[in-house]
């Protein structure tokens, strides 16, 4: 895969890192959105990395990821309607439901 080999450098990590430290006049807070950016942060050790001046904020995650499947269904079930326009967040409609997902549904 492309860039991974970029993600895995020691190197340059510590490089970028270092750069982050200079940058650095004030607290900073970051926000990760999606549920995979804070799970890789953790794995990775990212977190521990970073200098005590950064915060990292837990986001509420993505559509994506939070959306309980009894909602898309209700989605799903309102884009079914012939009378309805429904628009989304692109990446939900490719999320499934129990039986079908919303792209199933486009016009």
């Amino acid at each position: 895969m492309k860039y991974i080999e970029e993600y895995r450098d020691a190197e340059l990590t510590q490089k970028l890192l270092a750069d982050i430290r200079q940058a650095i006049t004030r607290p900073w807070s970051l926000m990760e959105v999606c549920g995979g950016q804070t799970h890789a942060i953790m794995r990775s050790g990212l977190d521990r990395m970073l200098p005590p001046e950064i915060t990292l904020v837990h986001g509420p995650g993505c559509p994506v990821c939070v959306t309980p499947l009894e909602l898309i269904d209700k989605a799903i079930a309102l884009a079914a309607r012939p009378e309805v326009i429904f628009a989304s967040y692109g990446d939900m409609l490719r999320v499934p439901g129990s039986t079908i997902r919303l792209s199933a549904h486009g016009r």
